[in-house]
């Protein structure tokens, strides 16, 4: 991060060192996001936000950089949870199945797996 600098409230402009020989352009603008622009090859004339206006950004509020990382955690707990919450319900569901029932189930996800795998061929 090179030059960063306030350009009115909530606002900054600064130099990010990307991929290319030279630093990208970077200008964000906080309560305009969509005035905010990069122009690195993912963000150059489009209205996307791009990892190079992240780092100005948390440059910018280096104070926002824990708070962010705690949401982060606390989403992939969840996630976590989800996902055994939800393997948990599939194993009752096996567990509940007849012999024949298994197998028919077993036969329909074989197929679904083969159908999906020729569809993206």
């Amino acid at each position: 991060m090179k030059n960063l600098r306030p350009v009115g409230k909530g606002a900054f402009d600064a130099e990010v060192e990307g991929s290319a020989n030279l630093p990208y352009t970077v200008h964000v603008d906080t309560a305009h996001v969509r005035q905010s622009y990069c122009d690195c090859p993912h963000a150059a004339g489009t209205r996307r936000i791009c990892k190079h206006m992240v780092a100005t950004v948390f440059a910018a509020y280096p104070q926002q950089i824990d708070a962010f990382k705690w949401e982060i955690e606390q989403a992939e707990l969840e996630y976590k949870r989800e996902e055994e919450a939800h393997r948990a319900e599939l194993v009752r569901y096996v567990n509940s199945l007849k012999k024949d029932e298994l197998r028919k189930a077993l036969l329909d996800a074989l197929i679904e797996l083969e159908e999906r795998h020729d569809h993206w061929r």
